[in-house]
């Protein structure tokens, strides 16, 4: 899945909660919010938080594996390590050398960024602040909500609206 690919199923996801949310205003209560998750971690979606910079950093397991994926992850490495580097460093010349570096590996991780793809299993979830078991129980039945993938049991409060995969696929519910 394309980066692109992703900003578009994060956004269906989100039009989804929103009228999960407008279709029940009690549900307001649990102060939910979405989630990218897998068995591996997971990732709160904000509007800063499609940076995939960001998502390989904090949620590496949800790239796809490749060459890229591996390069961007080194090239990360390097750049931390240059700038504690030039934090160190007592020279202008020797500041100037590493900035410049620094500068080199920034690009070559931009460019490789834009090659990078996501799993499509990564599942999109629902987290609350305000876990009211009542209204959660209520929200497992939601038609928006995946019933293959949420637990319809009352004793998981995991919410579970699509993976990324699926979600992309849909042109009915989720646009």
């Amino acid at each position: 899945m394309t980066r692109e690919d992703l900003i578009t199923a994060i956004d269906k996801a989100k039009s989804a909660f929103e009228t999960m949310m407008d279709n029940d205003p009690g549900l307001k209560e649990l102060r939910g919010y979405l989630v990218l998750s897998s068995p591996h971690g997971q990732f709160q979606i904000t509007d800063e938080s499609l940076e995939t910079l960001r998502i390989l950093k904090e949620f590496p397991t949800m790239v796809s594996e490749s060459e890229f994926k591996n390069k961007g992850i080194d090239l990360i490495e390097t750049i931390q390590g240059l700038e504690v580097e030039l934090k160190n460093a007592a020279w202008r010349k020797t500041k100037a050398e590493i900035q410049k570096k620094i500068e080199n590996s920034s690009n070559l991780l931009n460019a490789n960024l834009q090659k990078i793809e996501f799993e499509e299993d990564t599942f999109i979830e629902i987290r609350f602040k305000r876990p009211i078991l009542d209204l959660i129980f209520k929200m497992q039945k939601n038609p928006f909500v995946s019933q293959v993938h949420t637990p319809q049991t009352k004793a998981s409060i995991r919410i579970v609206l699509c993976t990324l995969g699926k979600i992309s696929e849909r042109n009915d519910k989720y646009n």
